[in-house]
């Protein structure tokens, strides 16, 4: 896989320009437990939950006066934690939703525009008697066509109480919920940056053979063409095979020649 050291090279094979597509979230292999109606809601709630504390930290921001950098400092680290705990909570209970209306065990009941963004909406997901809202992907707005429908979310938990009284149990039973999800989800993160990567190398590099600036060895497909055997006939046949087939090949009416030799007997003289 190339990355930003490849574009020191001046040399590069076709094949390894090649782009490589992005791994899909949807391949993450995660459990889904018993009591995922629970959890999800508990899910659900704690990212509205930590959504209104990252706004309201953001206004607060606003307030502080510029030369109290210590105060700044603070308010940000709130701000950093709870837009990512939001962000991944929305994340799994966005996965998970999409997983339940792929196997028919939820149902999208409509969608509802952002307030926020004009062209964005959210798709009304009723799963157990519970109504999520999760963000309407292409895939679910072509799969699950629906109107546009009135629909009021109830407003944002203001304690961890309010989601439920043992907040303890709460936050662990989420905190075991998403850490699988939320391991997977990073491996798959790094791997598609270092694919992102390698894509945007690729493109630069194609750029610099065109400008002549590297130049591109492409393959050659080599099939090794077996060229006739050279006749070997006579060439290693005995000699009585030879005489043989001499023998076969001439007329009927000749005949071989046979070469007597005479043997030599010892003259008996009279003594």
């Amino acid at each position: 896989m190339l990355n930003r050291a490849s574009l020191e090279r001046k040399e590069f094979k076709e094949e390894e320009l090649a782009p490589i597509k992005k791994l899909d979230l949807n391949d993450l292999k995660v459990p889904m437990p018993k009591n995922l109606d629970q959890l999800l809601i508990w899910t659900s709630e704690l990212a509205q939950y930590n959504h209104a504390q990252f706004l309201d930290q953001a206004e607060q921001l606003k307030l502080v006066d510029e030369d109290n950098l210590e105060e700044q400092t603070a308010i940000n680290q709130k701000i950093r934690f709870y837009r990512g705990n939001a962000l991944i909570e929305n994340q799994i209970k966005d996965f998970y939703l999409k997983k339940l209306l792929e196997q028919g065990e939820a149902t999208v009941k409509g969608y509802i525009k952002s307030p926020t963004k004009k062209n964005t909406r959210y798709a009304v997901i009723s799963y157990h008697d519970y109504d999520f809202v999760s963000f309407a992907t292409p895939e679910i707005l072509s799969k699950f066509p629906a109107d546009l429908i009135n629909f009021v979310q109830k407003e944002s938990p203001k304690t961890l109480a309010d989601i439920y009284s043992e907040e303890a149990i709460l936050l662990s039973a989420i905190k075991k919920f998403i850490k699988p999800f939320k391991e997977q989800y990073k491996k798959l993160s790094d791997k598609n940056r270092e694919i992102k990567e390698h894509n945007t190398v690729a493109h630069e590099i194609f750029i610099k053979i065109k400008n002549k600036e590297a130049t591109l060895q492409k393959s050659i497909d080599l099939t090794v063409k077996e060229s006739s055997p050279k006749s070997t006939e006579n060439s290693a046949v005995p000699v009585e095979m030879k005489q043989i087939a001499i023998q076969k090949n001439m007329a009927p009416q000749e005949k071989p020649i046979t070469v007597i030799k005479k043997r030599k007997f010892a003259l008996n003289k009279d003594k």
